[in-house]
């Protein structure tokens, strides 16, 4: 007899059956700690931000109207000195409530981009027991295989933070390129999703090898899921609330890889 090679769900199967686990007491409880966490971390950063930058105008109003008191080593004081006429426009109420605007509506963008980003390093403090659990209530005849320790992850990760870094730099000057901005913005963040997310899961169910493997062969199955993950991650508050959820539907997809990756070399021995 032959045996027969395990199917993969299709994605919409998968986020259903995801969808399912999500919407239980234990998962939606989960749900709150890195919702909370990135929420009180993203809005520290971001007030910390809103205070330089307001305090940096109002600098700029107070050496417009008195530049001989400023102190001379101020170089926004030395600015006004050099330019009185810019350094009064950005002092004025017209131009506080314009570049208020501007910053908070950019500003909010980033946030939600960097929350989503410390939302996935986060729960990869939880990942291992919501793997744990979709195996219990899903795949109980497969065997998690996870043999990356904690020194190569924190690894991995400062080398996806250091590569992220690098395409967001060389990425700066498409951003004021009409819907290239677009790709220009969202790529570097979607690159640092993707690979931190789908190390973290995989590195909970697979040996190295067979993550590899895996990663190769599956490369498009799994940029589908973590695409589509990515923009739903955009949506405000889905983005840190719903990465339980997105850790779920990976485990998913990753279990019925090692299925399909076991079986296929069982037959082949």
């Amino acid at each position: 007899m032959t045996n027969q090679r395990p199917d993969i769900e299709s994605e919409g199967a998968i986020f259903t059956k995801a969808l399912s686990d999500f919407f239980t007491t234990k998962f939606l409880t989960l749900s709150t700690a890195p919702f909370l966490i990135t929420m009180i971390l993203a809005f520290i950063f971001l007030y910390y931000l809103s205070g330089e930058f307001f305090d940096m105008l109002s600098v700029a109003a107070q050496a417009s109207q008195n530049p001989d008191a400023a102190q001379a080593q101020n170089e926004l004081a030395q600015f006004a000195k050099e330019y009185p006429i810019l350094a009064t426009i950005m002092g004025s109420f017209i131009f506080k409530a314009l570049a208020g605007t501007l910053f908070y509506v950019i500003g909010g963008g980033f946030a939600v981009l960097v929350s989503v980003i410390l939302a996935v390093i986060i729960i990869g403090f939880f990942t291992p027991y919501i793997v744990a659990e979709v195996q219990k209530r899903h795949y109980p005849t497969i065997e998690r295989k996870a043999t990356v320790s904690i020194g190569e992850y924190l690894l991995f990760m400062l080398k996806q933070l250091g590569l992220f870094l690098l395409f967001f730099i060389v990425s700066l000057p498409f951003y004021f390129v009409p819907l290239v901005n677009i790709v220009a913005v969202n790529g570097p963040f979607y690159f640092l999703f993707h690979r931190l997310l789908t190390r973290d899961v995989a590195g909970e169910i697979f040996d190295k090898e067979e993550m590899n493997i895996v990663f190769k062969e599956a490369k498009w199955r799994i940029a589908t899921t973590t695409l589509i993950l990515y923009l739903l991650s955009l949506i405000p508050a889905v983005g840190v609330l719903g990465q339980v959820f997105f850790v779920i539907v990976l485990a998913h997809q990753f279990f019925q890889e090692a299925a399909r990756l076991r079986q296929t070399t069982l037959a082949a021995a």
